[in-house]
């Protein structure tokens, strides 16, 4: 139980992240024995979620406080985003005519040690001829020089990493295209991506727009493996500061979520997880609905769910329906593994009736996916089979099923409930789940073909034995 007068620092300590904890290692020089307890109390328990060492509240409440503090500074300091902010409000003070003394000196300063590989180097550069603008007018001769330096020295680099960011947007039309319409790219895109991640002159916000894109391929083809030199890499360039954000660090914990998830340790991909929720941000829902995934699949639905339920509101207030969808799809599913199948039906209904455009524009085949599973166990064949034509979901299951991520789970489930209506026998509905089994061989969705035959099994009871599925599995 946390100690009631260290509250505030306990919740502020529970927030910091493996990476922070190194940064905060590399950089304490505590000469006082009780300030280095606690910094190494709060390093251990940033590193070991799962060992959490209790903070003395016999030590002095102003020293939690100078340690807090202390950890804060040092890392906006560090943080790219927070220098980011800093360019933005200079930029608009300085086109205002009202920068002051102290923000004009610490701009001169970051001029004067930066280059082209300083991870805001476009709105550094950008800001850099504003204010030549603002010195030149007021005959401020020796700052106009440091400026006009920077400016003269870095124009090519400028110039290349303007480019370089409009080519990432024509990669990154053709990569969406190909995942989301099944366009053919007419470039390989991989290579030049990855060109730009490991090129260390070039600046930071490129390098992280491309090693976004590489993980976004690596997802559609299903190739992991390519990732695993990569993730070293990023790693190293967060610890030495280059890419170190709050915002950038738990979208790299949720990376590697996926990583580990596509290799089957479902413990290190939870541990991932686990940290990419601890920050509040606009890919919050993206990153629950990551590791709900994975807690389902591990067989933690208890989990699960209370995740779920603490980020409804955030669910709610999203526009984002790609994720809001997934939610609700998380949500089905654990309630369904927590027995409590009415619940799930009833409450994927609701979102049916709400957002059946919205559903059909972003994630149908998980929708159904969980409302199907959800009217199956709770014996609603007819309106399996109902919903299955009114939508016209054999049309949309045969245009998905070229994708990277597919499982039959949507005809699966039809010809269950098809069978259990009787408007299908038994060699029929054999003969069709023999055919769905071996069009999938993808086994880390939701509803692979280990979930399905499960279910399966559930509903058929003992006629579960005369489909003869095991032998056919074992041939995919």
């Amino acid at each position: 139980m946390v100690k009631s007068r260290l509250n505030k620092f306990s919740l502020f300590a529970s927030g910091i992240l493996p990476h922070e904890a190194d940064f905060l290692l590399q950089y304490k020089k505590f000469e006082e024995d009780e300030k280095n307890d606690i910094i190494a109390k709060v390093i251990h328990n940033a590193v070991h979620i799962n060992d959490h060492l209790e903070y003395d509240d016999s030590i002095d409440k102003r020293k939690y406080s100078y340690v807090k503090t202390w950890c804060s500074k040092l890392l906006d300091a560090l943080d790219v985003d927070k220098t980011l902010e800093k360019l933005l409000a200079w930029e608009k003070l300085i086109m205002t005519d009202a920068i002051n003394k102290e923000d004009e000196k610490e701009l001169i300063r970051i001029l004067k040690t930066s280059d082209s590989s300083h991870f805001n180097f476009i709105k550094l550069y950008d800001i850099s001829r504003i204010y030549r603008h603002y010195l030149q007018i007021r005959l401020r001769h020796r700052d106009f020089e440091i400026v006009h330096l920077f400016i003269n020295k870095y124009r090519t680099d400028y110039e290349y990493s303007k480019l370089v960011n409009d080519k990432l947007h024509d990669a990154t039309n053709e990569i969406i295209n190909h995942y989301v319409h099944k366009k053919d790219s007419q470039n390989d895109w991989y290579q030049w991506l990855t060109s730009v991640f490991y090129n260390e002159s070039l600046d930071g916000y490129n390098r992280l727009l491309a090693w976004i894109r590489i993980v976004f391929i690596a997802h559609n083809r299903r190739s992991y493996e390519i990732l695993e030199d990569k993730f070293v890499y990023f790693d190293k360039m967060i610890k030495s500061g280059h890419f170190y954000s709050r915002r950038i660090l738990v979208n790299f914990y949720s990376q590697y979520l996926l990583y580990y998830s596509s290799f089957q340790n479902l413990e290190k991909a939870t541990y991932y997880g686990c940290l990419s929720i601890k920050e509040t941000n606009n890919d919050y829902l993206y990153y629950v609905n990551n590791l709900v995934a994975i807690l389902l699949r591990s067989k933690k639905a208890n989990e699960a769910y209370e995740i779920l339920k603490s980020s409804l509101h955030t669910a709610k207030e999203s526009p984002n329906f790609h994720s809001k969808i997934g939610h609700t799809a998380f949500t089905v599913f654990s309630l369904i593994d927590l027995h409590k199948v009415k619940q799930a039906e009833n409450h994927a209904f609701v979102f049916l009736t709400a957002y059946k455009k919205e559903i059909f524009d972003h994630r149908w085949h998980l929708f159904f996916t969980a409302y199907f599973k959800a009217m199956l166990i709770n014996g609603n064949f007819p309106g399996v089979m109902k919903a299955y034509t009114l939508y016209k979901l054999k049309e949309r299951d045969d245009l998905y099923s070229d994708s990277a991520n597919y499982t039959p789970s949507i005809p699966w489930m039809y010809h269950l409930a098809a069978f259990k209506s009787g408007e299908i026998n038994m060699p029929k509905l054999q003969i069709s789940l023999q055919t769905l089994l071996v069009k999938s061989q993808e086994i880390h969705s939701t509803m692979g073909n280990t979930d399905l035959l499960e279910l399966t099994r559930s509903i058929l009871k003992n006629d579960f034995d005369k489909l003869n599925l095991e032998n056919t599995k074992s041939e995919v």
